[in-house]
């Protein structure tokens, strides 16, 4: 009997040490900043980028902001902030469906029909928007990873 106790015992601590080392991972399908990836504030209009461990800041010419702080890859401006007071966190749905706020992991894949990949392709984008109170935006949901269309009254900075 001793020896039963002690290999379930193992096997229960074991156990508990995997349950605990997988909640410290995090998810697994959790998106990771590529390490050298250049983060936008669009409220502030600055590019900081890292080069050779040293931190590079740029303005970028930048006339209207959702108020979101965040980094850009192959999918697209990936969001890290969203100002709780700002226009991402007000978005509406053009369908009428009802309104959604951005959050951290939302990724904003498209401006005004416009591909997002830069800095220089989301400023583009926004400020050529022909109506900055109704801005045509598309978002890939971090929760559900459905890519939806909203309108967004961008602020003016």
């Amino acid at each position: 009997m001793n020896r039963l106790q002690t290999v379930v015992t193992v096997l229960c601590g074991t156990l508990l040490f995997a349950l605990a080392t997988a909640a410290l991972a995090g998810p697994a399908d959790e998106k990771q900043k590529p390490k050298n990836a250049a983060t936008l504030d669009d409220q502030a209009a600055t590019l900081t980028q890292t080069t050779d461990g040293k931190e590079k800041t740029s303005k970028v010419d930048l006339k209207y902001c959702l108020k979101v702080k965040g980094y850009f890859d192959k999918d697209g401006f990936n969001i890290e902030e969203v100002d709780a007071d700002g226009p991402a966190a007000r978005l509406s749905d053009p369908a009428g469906g009802g309104n959604a706020g951005m959050e951290k992991g939302d990724i904003i894949t498209e401006v005004e029909g416009k591909k997002i990949k830069s800095a220089q392709d989301y400023a583009k984008a926004l400020n050529g928007a022909a109506d900055h109170t109704k801005t045509k935006i598309k978002v890939k949901d971090v929760n559900s990873g459905d890519e939806k269309e909203f309108t967004v009254d961008a602020a003016q900075r």
